[in-house]
């Protein structure tokens, strides 16, 4: 069970990535990471210091966002163990949270106020000049796009908070926002190692694009089963064996 919890995280983060309002704006975000037209990045004859250039910003991008969220797992985890006390009641209230943005991303009904949040990349160009000369731009947009472009992959991205919160401890919440964060990354460094293959495939895919939904849908009805039920007492057993010099404690 405990591993589970890792994989179930790592699997929100990928279909985070395959939101419909994370995906279109794919040319636009690798453009400011990198620096580069979407011409150029499209261009299979690039040189080999740029290619490593795009590596090392998509990188740093990767790297911005994962701080981020890595921190508020940590803080959610710390909240849950200040507030465990109410254990019961706060599985009951994130449980019904996570099951409330399931039923959402299974087109139960929609959360319009989410569509109307718009992240306007202008906001962003004196970056993408940088961005040429610094990976450091790049870990600033990462930082950012973590915040700005949140409401895109709100229901998973709560949900695992959520999830973060529910194990009561800073060392676990961060470590299952690590694995958020990685599924997060690796569709990201997949399109830094080669943008046009990516972008081809994920647009045979956007016809198809429901379905990660319905999958994020029923992934997120799982993880308010193990919050309503309590298992996350077994994750910090596994932790402790794990990690065992992580201040674990449920």
């Amino acid at each position: 069970m405990s591993t589970t919890v890792f994989i179930v995280a790592f699997a929100a983060g990928i279909l985070s990535f395959l939101s419909p309002c994370i995906i279109p704006m794919l040319s636009v975000y690798f453009s400011l990471i990198t620096g580069l037209t979407v011409s150029e990045l499209k261009d299979d004859r690039l040189s080999i210091t740029l290619r490593r250039r795009i590596m090392k910003n998509t990188v740093a991008f990767v790297a911005g966002f994962s701080l981020v969220f890595i921190a508020a797992g940590a803080v959610a985890g710390e909240l849950g163990s200040i507030l465990g006390r109410w254990q019961i009641y706060l599985n009951i209230l994130g449980g019904t949270v996570i099951l409330f943005l399931a039923l959402k991303m299974l087109g139960f009904f929609e959360l319009s106020f989410l569509n109307k949040l718009q992240w306007e990349p202008k906001f962003f160009e004196n970056l993408r000049n940088k961005a040429a000369k610094s990976a450091w731009s790049s870990f600033i947009v990462g930082l950012l796009f973590s915040i700005a472009c949140s409401h895109c992959i709100a229901p998973t991205l709560y949900s695992i908070l959520a999830l973060a919160g529910a194990t009561q401890s800073a060392g676990s919440g961060m470590l299952v926002m690590f694995f958020f964060s990685l599924g997060l990354a690796v569709p990201y460094i997949l399109a830094g190692m080669s943008f046009n293959k990516v972008v081809n495939l994920l647009k045979r895919y956007r016809r198809k694009q429901v379905i990660a939904e319905r999958l994020a849908g029923i992934l997120m009805l799982y993880m308010a089963y193990i919050i309503y039920t309590n298992r996350l007492t077994e994750l910090t057993g596994f932790l402790g064996r794990f990690m065992p010099n992580l201040p674990l404690g449920m």
